[in-house]
């Protein structure tokens, strides 16, 4: 085990606070340019189809980046990592504010911007992920989890207020620009972490790097855990579920006859519910059992999709949105606190890796079939489908899954972790 995951190795709040201050800056400005970047390339091409172009690209660079990630991560310094991945974002974003300020963007600028942000935002949320938990106390990390979750969640509550009337009075130029300082924000914070809680296991760097032998590695470390292989197959059907789940509010507003401001609203209330999960997560809650409230969120969005499809009313669907948003932070802060700690560390950005492009790959297939359905029969029988496979997924995690935290244990590696060759 490495110098820096060791207790008293942990990072002093002196140096944690300023870093996570930083890394959530970092992230301050995606709504914003989300919403410039698809709001431009609606205006340059006029046609909605080039919105699924760029959305379908971006999901497709993410989930490849998401697996070839997982090697960079798990043998590099990732506090230097952090350092130059959020500086190559900031001249990206740099780049794209001087054609907008000049006038010379065009949509292949957009589909650019996006493959890179992909190519360097991916590894950047990763290495920052398997980072985090050679940082912070075991007891300490859903209280960090959580408050980080609450500032995006109220971070995107405001950009998604104010994106619209930024664009309508300046143009996507200063959203580029702001994007690019916070990045920069991101970049120099990394700089409080010393290199030496960067370093990964003893022995990383003793060999030639090859980074396809220690991806199949991992992979047969994945194949030995039960544990861990019925964790993923399961979270991955869960994946494919939410992703329709998360498209669904447009079409339910606009089946209620709602237009985009109950479209707006909708939006609203699912953040809304994740910062209130977030908040409890990171004040009353950080002792609260991961497993249980992680499945008991997902059955409790669940349950309300479910009450929407059987009644499609405004009234069921203000309480399923809100649920939604409450219900996810049982997976952004409990789950991913959990599997962030049950990963050995010279494993943890593979496997974060592997898990991401799996879900990353299927999930495009899962929202066209969903929508396909949608079009032939309307919202109300997909959201009653997905309704009932997610409780029968959270039946089956109940039945395959251990319920109390202590026995999430996985097995150390053997051999070298540096490549991870056994012995």
């Amino acid at each position: 085990m490495s110098e820096a995951m060791r207790t008293d190795d942990k990072l002093p709040d002196r140096r944690l606070v300023p870093f996570l201050a930083g890394y959530a800056l970092a992230n301050a400005g995606d709504l914003f340019t989300q919403v410039a970047i698809f709001w431009t390339g609606l205006t340059l091409s006029g046609r909605a189809i080039s919105l699924a172009g760029l959305g379908g690209a971006w999901t497709l660079a993410s989930a490849v980046m998401g697996l070839i990630s997982g090697p960079i991560v798990d043998r590099f310094n990732r506090r230097n990592t952090l350092i130059w991945l959020h500086g190559c974002l900031a001249l990206l974003s740099l780049a794209l504010f001087a054609l907008a300020q000049t006038g010379q963007i065009r949509m292949w600028h957009l589909w650019t911007y996006l493959i890179g942000e992909s190519i360097f935002g991916v590894p950047a949320d990763m290495a920052f992920d398997s980072l985090l938990p050679d940082l912070v106390r075991k007891d300490r990390l859903v209280r960090i989890n959580g408050l980080l979750h609450s500032w995006g969640m109220t971070d995107n509550l405001v950009e998604a207020a104010i994106s619209g009337i930024v664009l309508a009075a300046w143009g996507p130029a200063p959203i580029f620009l702001f994007n690019a300082v916070m990045y920069l924000f991101g970049s120099a914070s990394a700089l409080f972490v010393p290199a030496s809680h960067g370093v990964l296991p003893r022995g990383a760097r003793a060999e030639r790097w090859r980074p396809w032998e220690d991806l199949r590695l991992t992979v047969r470390y994945v194949v030995r855990e039960r544990l861990l292989r019925r964790y993923i197959l399961l979270g991955r059907i869960g994946s494919l579920v939410f992703a329709p789940l998360f498209f669904m509010a447009p079409l339910v507003a606009s089946a209620l006859d709602m237009g985009s401001e109950g479209y707006g609203f909708f939006q609203s209330l699912t953040l809304g519910g994740v910062l209130a999960g977030s908040l409890l997560a990171s004040s009353i809650g950080t002792r609260w059992p991961k497993v249980k409230m992680w499945i008991g969120g997902q059955i409790l969005y669940a349950l309300g999709f479910l009450a929407l499809g059987i009644f499609v009313h405004p009234t069921p669907a203000f309480i399923a949105f809100f649920l939604f948003g409450l219900g996810c932070t049982g997976g952004r802060v409990y789950q991913s606190t959990l599997y962030q700690q049950i990963l050995p560390s010279e494993h943890r950005g593979r496997v974060f890796g592997i898990t991401g492009f799996v879900g990353g790959a299927l999930q495009p297939l899962a929202l066209s079939l969903a929508m396909l359905f949608v079009d032939r029969s309307g919202a109300g029988p997909v959201l009653l489908g997905s309704a009932g496979v997610l409780l029968a997924l959270s039946a089956t995690q109940i039945l395959m899954l251990p319920m109390r935290e202590k026995d999430w244990v996985l097995a150390a590696p053997s051999g070298d972790t540096g490549r991870g060759r056994p012995r």
